[in-house]
């Protein structure tokens, strides 16, 4: 290796910060760490499964009926938190813990926890879409974001469209992508050549690449040192492409080498939103937030398909 790479594991410490790319190893500013922070959430759920009760505006109990009663008295660490407004109303449920503050640690056991938790989900699936939209909307047509023309290191599954676009997506032609028709982006976007397996390539390929750059940036925020194993998937192009193809090379140092990982997930995160930016050219009504290509999950829980 020379001398300008670092290998490095994971170090400990703060998660990091940088500057605009999102596909760095942390993310400027709060509002891009949030998707982090509420993933890192989801993946250390609270020990204890708490009670749902019926609560208010206030966040408190309402002992509404006998069997809120007999659970609140049969459990001494709620009697403190309970409403005492009568004329508070009931609009929700709550979820109370006897110990809120214990939580699983991260990547505990080498295990993703995770928990079935739809609302927490939705705010997760609403900060990546909102992520990925605020670097969408700020593409410059015309504009090349890497005018260097590289070798693409793979053999080809479809020969012709997807793959020609993958490449252009990885390497932020976008120029040439303002360049497609009409027609090339249909060729693209009804493209079932890879069988049952694979099914609608650019959403085959869409879910390697989106599950890649969360679960690998996840790891990064949270200073992982002992990186569960990357799914073998990601090794080789089978019947559709499952990853970037000139940084497919560099998979071997995927978590062991901190600038060819971060550069990865930079490539990643460039495809994902030039993925958007090329859908709207097209697609005057397209809505990020109900593309099902970029869901994380089933609505109840994330799946890290990646590891």
């Amino acid at each position: 290796m020379g001398a300008s790479k670092r290998r490095v594991s994971m170090p400990g410490g703060q998660p990091r910060t940088g500057r605009r790319s999102a596909g760095g190893s942390g993310s400027g500013g709060s509002s891009r760490n949030e998707l982090w922070h509420l993933l890192t959430e989801y993946c250390t759920p609270r020990r204890d499964c708490g009670v749902t009760l019926p609560s208010g505006p206030c966040g408190r109990i309402h002992v509404k009926d006998k069997r809120v009663q007999i659970i609140v008295e049969r459990r001494e660490y709620l009697q403190g938190s309970i409403c005492s407004d009568k004329d508070c109303e009931t609009t929700a449920e709550k979820v109370f813990y006897k110990h809120p503050e214990k939580r699983k640690a991260f990547l505990e056991d080498g295990r993703f926890w995770g928990q079935t938790n739809p609302a927490l989900v939705a705010k997760i699936e609403k900060a990546f879409t909102d992520l990925v939209d605020e670097f969408a909307s700020t593409v410059k047509p015309g504009k090349e974001e890497n005018t260097e023309d590289l070798p693409v290191l793979y053999e080809s599954c479809c020969a012709g469209h997807c793959d020609d676009l993958i490449y252009l997506f990885e390497f932020g032609k976008i120029r040439a992508l303002d360049r497609y028709s009409k027609e090339e982006f249909s060729e693209v976007m009804s493209c079932y050549h890879g069988g049952q397996f694979v099914g609608h390539h650019m959403s085959f390929f869409m879910h390697h690449i989106v599950h890649f750059f969360i679960g690998t940036k996840l790891l990064l925020y949270n200073n992982v040192e002992k990186a569960p194993k990357l799914d073998r998937m990601y090794n080789r192009a089978c019947d559709g492409q499952t990853f970037l193809p000139y940084q497919r090379k560099n998979l071997h140092l995927w978590m062991k080498d901190l600038d060819v990982t971060t550069e990865m997930c930079k490539a990643a995160f460039r495809c994902i939103y030039l993925y958007v930016y090329w859908r709207r050219k097209f697609e005057p009504y397209y809505d990020i937030e109900t593309d099902r290509i970029l869901e994380l999950g089933n609505g109840e829980r994330i799946d890290f398909w990646c590891f």
